[in-house]
């Protein structure tokens, strides 16, 4: 089948170097951060800050498979079929063009997906993500235009040079800038202290009358900061409920709201509606069923929350225009401000900061090793 008329020799060339250069930049990109998502290292993400909200949510994975893996297998047969084409160019070049066509398509497709899933489901942008993802779409456009003519056998062995040498820089440079991105990083499940004059005690980040779950003897504490709007904590919550689940009956949990109404407008909302379920001892309950229902946080909608978890309706309304529940959540944004926070979702690993989203493998390692002490 062919795609476009038959392109000069000289314009096919480029096209090809151009799709060359451009998996290199893509592969680059998927190993770094399959790198990081299978040592659990915090990623470098550059002017956003969602790279570890994209990587802590379901979408980080396709049945089992870390996404970033499908990367590095996607650039790299792109690498191994345009060698192919270089090297023996005479061998079914319409078969090869088709082949490139149909592979950029799915990959194309497959970036773009997960473009529009970052935007509208998890709300948050990986700056690894969004290259790839713009290698992805350059290709696909590039394999419209490869052409089908036969390289001619006096520049077959220049052409391979280019690609060598290509690859060859882009080992040395890739493998350098990898370094630089992953020096005192893999492993980093250790987290950092907190800066400041001081290092604050559980009895800071951990008020006495905010509930808890797990044995209140535990040698490890974790609390969440989180705002009950924020899409990095819904992304979070299968991961924090995976590792309650596993060490509830070892580990104390706690969950403190630290609003952000200046980009959510539901989030003071919320939290007032999470301390009216903490009046009424239904608070982690509620703070599960804002989350999990987080598109929906009008004040009809965690009447509804309250509801289902029994707690009678005309005392959380009058609790919902309560002073004193604003209040609340105002103190703990200025506690949690005080402590360093300023961002969720926050976690605090007994008295101190983790300095990124933890992945279950990061976080259960750190866990595990805090209770052999």
């Amino acid at each position: 089948m062919r795609y476009l008329k038959t392109i000069p020799v000289a314009k096919m060339i480029w096209v090809h170097r151009l799709m060359l250069w451009t998996s290199l930049i893509g592969l680059f990109a998927s190993t770094y951060l399959s790198i990081t998502y299978l040592t659990g290292a915090p990623i470098v993400c550059g002017i956003v800050s969602g790279c570890d909200v994209v990587r802590a949510s379901s979408w980080a994975t396709s049945f089992g498979i870390p996404r970033p893996i499908l990367g590095l297998v996607f650039y790299g047969a792109i690498l191994v079929a345009l060698v192919i084409r270089t090297y023996t160019p005479r061998h079914k070049p319409e078969f090869w063009k088709n082949v490139m066509l149909l592979a950029t398509f799915f990959g194309f497709i497959e970036s773009g997906f997960l473009t529009l899933v970052q935007t509208f489901e998890i709300r948050a942008y990986c700056t690894w993500c969004l290259l790839s993802a713009v290698s992805a779409t350059i290709l696909f456009i590039l394999s419209f235009f490869e052409g089908e003519e036969h390289l001619p056998e006096n520049l077959i062995l220049r052409e391979l040079k280019v690609v060598f040498i290509s690859i060859a820089a882009a080992i040395v440079v890739g493998g350098l800038a990898l370094w630089l991105l992953l020096t005192d990083r893999v492993g980093g499940a250790l987290p950092s202290l907190l800066s400041g004059n001081s290092t604050p005690t559980l009895n800071d980040i951990l008020p006495a009358d905010l509930p808890y779950e797990g044995p209140a003897t535990s040698s490890v504490t974790i609390v969440e900061y989180l705002d009950l709007e924020c899409p990095g904590c819904k992304a979070f919550f299968p991961t924090m409920k995976r590792i309650k689940d596993e060490y509830k009956d070892r580990v104390k949990f706690a969950s403190r709201i630290f609003i952000l109404p200046e980009i959510h407008a539901n989030s003071k909302g919320a939290g007032i509606a999470a301390e009216c379920a903490r009046r009424e001892g239904k608070y982690l309950e509620f703070i599960d069923a804002a989350l999990l229902n987080q598109e929906n946080l009008t004040r009809a909608d965690l009447v509804r929350y309250a509801e289902a978890l029994r707690i009678d309706k005309q005392k959380f309304n009058a609790c919902l225009d309560d002073p004193t529940a604003a209040d609340r959540v105002v103190a703990d944004r200025k506690a949690g401000e005080a402590l360093g926070v300023d961002s969720t979702p926050t976690i605090f690993f007994n008295d101190q900061v983790l300095g990124g989203i933890p992945t279950y493998e990061q976080f259960k390692e750190l866990i595990d090793d805090e209770l052999k002490k």
